[in-house]
């Protein structure tokens, strides 16, 4: 054997730029054991085979294999095991880039809202609150949404508090759907205004925000109509009295409500543990009362 077809483990350090450490675990898991060794000094060597071999293992690695499949792979030393473990490895990767995604955009979402709910607070912190809900009270149009949902009967509602049962349930149906939330949740009651607050038996839709719809019993389409909306900042068992003062502003202002009430939480009791930052967008769908309707 040539002199050049040794190669000393500083010299496959370099060359493969794998470090000495690694390359000694390699050899103590048999993974890739040094074929020279000279007699008097112990010195161990790889062969230009092994080197190849280091070099295969190194890709392997970058590509996420372990190094149980590693030692499987090099032990095969064969294309096609090699093109089917590749290919297994791609379908493994594609599904962490799809998790990667959705994380991503929950993520976004979730800063989006408290972006939203951060500039609320803060010009609420100007603002006498006691006047607030009258004096933000806007008609506007709600654009239309795609929406994951549940709908059920609560028995004896009272919404003096977020139903956590309800709220843990939408979101593990977003991920068992492996759906993207593009926005807040959004509670909508199926009775008439302030009958969630009287201990009735109570329709109770909690549905969350998608990027895009699916073919489901669970999804349907939300907004598209108009509505008198306002921000409840505070205590969400204080928020009966923002539906109140809307009601009486729709009255007041000539209109009448069209539409089952709902609420998008912006900043939620399950975002922050701090009542005074919840944030609440009451919304009412309502259309303006003809001159023929007010006689």
């Amino acid at each position: 054997m040539k002199k050049e077809d040794k190669y000393s483990i500083g010299e496959v350090e370099e060359i493969c730029n794998i470090p000495r450490k690694t390359l000694r675990y390699y050899d103590s898991i048999k993974l890739v054991v040094p074929k020279f060794r000279e007699e008097g000094n112990k010195y161990r060597y790889y062969s230009k085979d092994q080197m190849v071999t280091i070099c295969i293992i190194r890709k392997l690695r970058m590509l996420g294999f372990t190094l149980e499949q590693i030692q499987q792979i090099v032990k095969d030393n064969k294309a096609e095991p090699l093109k089917k473990s590749i290919e297994c490895k791609l379908l493994e990767i594609s599904d962490e880039i799809n998790s990667l995604q959705k994380r991503y955009s929950d993520a976004y979402a979730f800063l989006e809202r408290l972006k939203k709910g951060v500039d609320i607070i803060s010009y609420c912190d100007k603002e006498d609150k006691a006047d607030i809900i009258t004096k933000s009270v806007q008609i506007e149009e709600i654009p239309e949404i795609d929406l994951v949902f549940t709908r059920k009967v609560m028995k004896n509602y009272s919404n003096s508090e977020v139903s956590l049962e309800r709220w843990v349930e939408i979101i593990n149906l977003c991920n068992k759907l492996q759906l993207k939330s593009k926005g807040s949740i959004v509670v909508t009651y199926y009775s008439d205004p302030l009958e969630q607050f009287l201990f009735k038996d109570s329709t109770v839709e909690f549905g969350m925000c998608i990027e895009s719809p699916i073919k489901s019993d669970n999804c349907r389409k939300y907004g598209g109509f108009t509505a008198a909306t306002t921000t409840h900042v505070g205590d969400y068992s204080t928020i009966v009295n923002t539906h109140i003062k809307m009601i009486q502003w729709i009255n007041k202002n000539g209109y009448k409500i069209t539409g089952n009430i709902s609420e998008e939480f912006i900043i939620s009791p399950f975002d922050v543990n701090n009542v005074d930052e919840h944030i609440t967008k009451v919304i009412i769908p309502v259309a303006k009362i003809a001159c023929q309707d007010k006689k």
